[in-house]
Order: C-alpha cells, then structure tokens, then sequence
C-alpha cells in the first residue's frame, strides 16, 4: 500500500505517482485499508441486532407481566406465573450464557444446574411441595451432570477442566450428603446413588488424575 501526501489518500498500485495528482507516493505499511461497503453492513447488522433484542425483551416482559396479571386475577395462590417468569429467564441465560458466550463449558454446564435445579424448586413449591425435587429430580439431575462431566473429561482430553469438574462433582455429593443427614428426602435411594456415584469419581480423579489435579489446583488458586 501506498499514500500521497498531497491527495491524502491510500493507493493500492504498484506505480510510483498518485492517479489524481501524480505526486510521489511515499510506502506505508501494509495495514488493510477501511473499507467503507463494510463498515456500513457492521452498523446496519449492528441495529438489526439491536432491534432484535428490544423486540425480544418486550415480548418477554408482556408474556411475563399478562401470566402475573392473568394469575392474579384468577386465583393468586398457587402462583404459577413465577414458573413463566423463570422459564423466560432460563431462556435468555441459555442464549446469551450458553450459546454465545465463549466460557468454558463447564461454566455453563454449572449455570445451567443452578438454573434448572431453581426453576423445578419453583415447580414444587407452586405444586403443593411433595417434596419430589430432593427425592427424585435433584439426585438424577446430579448423577446425569457427573455423567456427561465424565465423558466431556475423557472424550475431549480437557484436563484444564479437570479441577472444574472434580469440584462439581464434590458439590453435588455433598449436596446429596447433606440433605441426607438432614433427613430431608423420604425416598433416599437416589441421593445414596448419587453419594456413591460421586464418592467413586472423587477417589478415581485422585488417584489416576491426581498429579494434574495438583497442577491445576496450584495455577488456579496460586499455592
């Protein structure tokens, strides 16, 4: 690339005098020059974007705000409507969290646990609370994380997430631990599954993934 000092422009030419003025063009470096066609389609994409989240966020807070007045209206308790508020929530967390964000994805599999586990607590408080979250939805959604974090971490090779995973997965056994202690559920089974389940895969991280659990535990919290 080119540029005349006189016409004050960029020339793409293997030619030592300006097209406009003939001046002498002096070399610059070779920086892609501005290209005005698309920087104009970015600001266009940009507002179509821009015009889409508006419309989408308005659309959420009517849905939300008529399933509020409907509920109320009709019969305020139980208020089913905090199931509509959350659902819509989980999906704006599942776009922009999930599908857009570059985190890794075992933090997005984390947020999606939260998010889930607190919109099925909704789901049984509005329900009459039988407490089926603690005894059967809590410790599947538990051993089904320990599941696909086990494949992630032998499939992919992602030892960087190695720590990550061996933190959730004692998170979720000591979860199931202490709502056992707690005598909280009344049908155990699963919450012992998933205690085992997840006892079993601390010990075998230890063990065989041990040295790496080490190394990583050392660069994430610098000891």
């Amino acid at each position: 690339m080119k540029r005349c000092e006189h016409c004050n422009v960029d020339v793409n030419t293997n030619h030592g005098t300006c097209p406009l003025c003939f001046g002498t063009l002096t070399e610059v470096n070779n920086k892609p020059g501005l290209d005005p066609f698309k920087e104009k389609e970015d600001v266009v994409e940009n507002k179509s974007k821009q015009i889409l989240f508006k419309l989408f966020l308005y659309l959420s807070i009517i849905a939300v705000g008529v399933c509020v007045i409907i509920n109320l209206m009709t019969e305020p308790l139980p208020l089913w409507s905090l199931i509509v508020a959350i659902g819509v929530l989980y999906c704006w967390v599942l776009i922009y969290h999930t599908i857009i964000s570059k985190r890794s994805i075992f933090e997005k599999l984390f947020l999606q646990i939260g998010i889930i586990v607190g919109l099925l607590f909704v789901c049984e408080w509005v329900s009459g609370g039988e407490k089926w979250m603690v005894d059967y939805a809590m410790p599947s959604i538990s051993m089904a994380v320990m599941l696909v974090l086990f494949v992630l971490a032998q499939t992919l090779k992602y030892h960087k997430g190695l720590l990550a995973f061996f933190i959730m997965t004692f998170i979720l056994t000591l979860i199931s631990g202490i709502l056992l202690l707690c005598k909280v559920p009344t049908f155990n089974l699963l919450n012992i599954i998933t205690i085992c389940a997840g006892v079993t895969a601390l010990v075998g991280m230890i063990m065989f993934k041990g040295s790496v659990l080490k190394k990583e535990f050392s660069k994430k919290f610098h000891v």
